[in-house]
């Protein structure tokens, strides 16, 4: 299913439904994002965790293309739940980054959950330092922590 385009301070973008079409397109992506974090974190690349890693966020649904001038530049996954939405993912190809496209859809989904009167959650690797500082400047603050993870969250 096509989601209309988002038009925000000057950038366009749509989020499409995944389909299993798009999983292997899906996988490259989870493993250019994510390379550098398995080796912060485990020295070396593990594909049994990888796999299981792309299973559980598939099995869990909702995954989205992210779209940007009819080019896949990332996906996002949002679960709507009572009282809040969670970001599964938000994974940006490394060659699109640093242009403000995770920027603006994050803004765009904290902004339509607050219009709900919801909190949007999410959990970032402990050694994913860039993505902490991202999260942190765009308004979600520390509610706890995992062996792995940081838990935030971003209240209206």
């Amino acid at each position: 299913m096509r989601q209309p385009f988002r038009t925000s301070g000057g950038m366009h973008y749509r989020l499409l439904r995944a389909t299993t079409r798009d999983q292997r397109w899906l996988d490259q992506l989870r493993r250019t994002v994510y390379r550098n974090l398995f080796f912060a974190t485990f020295g070396r690349w593990d594909e049994a965790r990888h796999i299981r890693h792309a299973n559980e966020c598939w099995s869990r649904g909702e995954v989205s293309l992210i779209e940007v001038d009819s080019v896949r530049v990332g996906m996002v996954q949002l679960l709507d739940q009572d009282g809040l939405v969670e970001i599964g993912e938000l994974q940006i190809q490394p060659s699109h980054q640093m242009r403000g496209i995770g920027g603006r859809v994050l803004s765009d989904i904290v902004k339509q959950a607050h219009k709900r009167g919801k909190s949007v959650t999410l959990s970032v690797a402990l050694k994913n330092d860039l993505a902490y500082g991202f999260y942190r400047r765009h308004g979600f603050h520390q509610v706890g922590q995992t062996e792995t993870h940081n838990q935030l969250r971003c209240d209206p």
